[in-house]
């Protein structure tokens, strides 16, 4: 692996930028303040290597990030409803960031954190972070994120956690994908299958009303492959969790862009997968290049738990207990040429 220093926080601490690669070229940056996935290039079907995240340049532009633009997120992702909890019949309260509501543990979350590097090689970096007490959830935890840029082409992501008291867990990576490297200014012209028959319905604050619904008949059904643009002139963008099909490690979503001739597939062993295209971008902001994002500019495929799982008994458990090990992957794997199965059905 490559590091140089990409600048330096206000409490003199640096930040780090770390590039892995594999034999092929297929290369990641990753920064040490929010883990975050800063570039991932990947060749399409003539060779040439593209940026398929969305992020910005500078260290002062992620600081500035409103929308943890590829940085890991936790302790708990997504929304915990009033921003309140209880484990073992104590409260917790949080930072009521997003309409009365938590979203992505607030302020103090992962993607305003420093990691620290723990180890690496020229294909992987480990970064380590020990979150504290202070952030509002139960006891201290021991993070580790494990980025690997592997021989067949894929970005593969591991999280390790141990608390130090009985804790809500979830976590995710926030990394915005555009397959045609930056020369669509939106998704619209990708395709999409996601594994899932049903979803978790919300409400108008986007907290789970606690059902568990199918997705047949609604615009959110994507059994098959559909093109993105169908959907998105229909709706206000998508912004919901699908309940994936089976356990363990299994493929979760395919993505497919025609013009390039990439795309792309998403492995994980959580239970659900958030679905985010960009609908709060607006131009407003100077992102990489200089480029400002219009909305639905990238898609995020953020494996998780359910949201606000930590209020609803029937949903999947998101406590980990203390002193025990908490691991999670995610897997985004590329690809260039005929997608196998044709329309996926």
């Amino acid at each position: 692996m490559k590091i140089r220093r990409m600048g330096t926080l206000p409490d003199c601490t640096d930040v780090q930028e770390v590039v892995i690669a594999n034999e092929s070229g297929m290369a990641a940056h990753i920064i040490t303040y929010g883990a975050v996935i800063k570039n991932l290039k990947v060749p399409d079907e003539n060779g040439n290597m593209d940026d398929l995240v969305l992020g910005q340049d500078t260290l002062e532009e992620y600081r500035r990030n409103p929308s943890c633009s590829a940085a890991v997120i936790g302790r708990v992702a997504n929304r915990i409803k009033g921003g309140e909890f209880h484990v073992n019949g104590r409260g917790y309260w949080l930072e009521r960031n997003d309409r009365g509501n938590c979203l992505h543990s607030g302020s103090a979350g992962y993607a305003s954190k420093n990691f620290h590097i723990a180890a690496g090689g020229d294909d992987w970096v480990t970064l380590y972070w020990k979150d504290s007490a202070a952030d509002g959830f139960p006891g201290s935890v021991s993070l580790e994120v494990t980025y690997r840029v592997t021989a067949d082409d894929a970005l593969d992501i591991r999280y390790r956690l141990i608390p130090e008291e009985d804790t809500p867990v979830n976590l995710t990576n926030h990394v915005y994908f555009n397959l045609s490297g930056g020369k669509d200014a939106t998704v619209f012209n990708h395709e999409m299958r996601i594994m899932a028959d049903f979803y978790t319905p919300v409400t108008s604050d986007r907290i789970p009303t606690g059902e568990i619904r199918k997705v047949a008949g609604t615009n959110l059904d994507f059994t098959n492959r559909r093109t993105l643009g169908e959907v998105l002139n229909e709706t206000s963008g998508l912004d919901d969790n699908y309940v994936l099909r089976g356990w363990g490690y299994r493929k979760a979503a395919e993505l497919w862009h025609e013009k390039s001739g990439r795309w792309l597939e998403v492995y994980t062993d959580q239970p659900g997968i958030q679905i985010y295209t960009g609908n709060h971008f607006d131009g407003s902001l100077a992102c990489k290049g200089g480029v400002r994002y219009e909305k639905y500019a990238g898609i995020c495929f953020e494996t998780q738990g359910f949201p606000n799982a930590v209020n609803c008994s029937h949903f999947p458990g998101c406590i980990v207990r203390k002193n025990t090990v908490f691991a999670s992957r995610t897997t985004y794997r590329f690809h260039i040429g005929p997608q196998p199965g044709g329309n996926g059905k």
